[in-house]
């Protein structure tokens, strides 16, 4: 698999994930909140995601450490990612947070290479996601009380559906065009 074909599945994949969190959003109320309130605090499948987001960060840590620690990349991922479990509050709520922004970084980068069509959307959209995960990393309590914002206002449930729609059909309609442009 080339960089091409990985960046045009990467897009598909985020729209339909983009689809699901735009179901859960709306499905989001006052009924469901207890089930989801504590998400962001959930450090079960928060190992996971932080491992997957630490190893991302190795091949971008590789060219700015100093050459004696480049065997110790991978380790250190394993062992930041058992700190995290043991030390964080919030380990699910940064760890998306952390997804989000190599998620923008990864999108923006790969559009320029790749001359990807409505690239001022594609950046836009992808900046809101961004900055959306510099709020729940940098803040994480935020994911907690977005979360409560989905269920108790109808205003912010509805912008968080149109958002997170528009974004799948972006990513999907850019996605398929990339596949018949090969």
């Amino acid at each position: 698999m080339n960089a091409y074909q990985i960046y045009t599945i990467a897009l598909i994949v985020c729209g339909l994930a983009s689809l699901v969190i735009a179901f859960w959003a709306g499905r989001m109320n006052v009924a469901r909140l207890f089930k989801w309130e504590g998400l962001p605090r959930d450090r079960k499948m928060a190992v996971v995601l932080v491992f997957l987001c630490l190893l991302w960060c190795v091949p971008h840590a590789k060219p700015i450490v100093w050459d004696w620690m480049l065997p110790w990349l991978y380790p250190l991922a394993i062992t930041f990612s058992i700190l995290g479990f043991l030390f964080l509050d919030y380990l699910f709520a940064r760890a998306v947070g952390g997804f989000f922004i190599l998620l923008t970084y990864y999108f923006v980068h790969k559009a320029f290479d790749f001359h990807t069509p409505v690239l001022p959307l594609f950046v836009i959209m992808c900046w809101a996601l961004g900055i959306l995960g510099l709020f729940f990393s940098g803040k994480p309590h935020l994911c907690r009380d977005f979360i409560r914002k989905l269920a108790k206002s109808s205003r912010i449930r509805y912008t968080t559906v149109a958002y997170f729609s528009a974004y799948a059909l972006l990513c999907l309609t850019l996605g398929i065009i990339h596949i018949f442009r090969v």
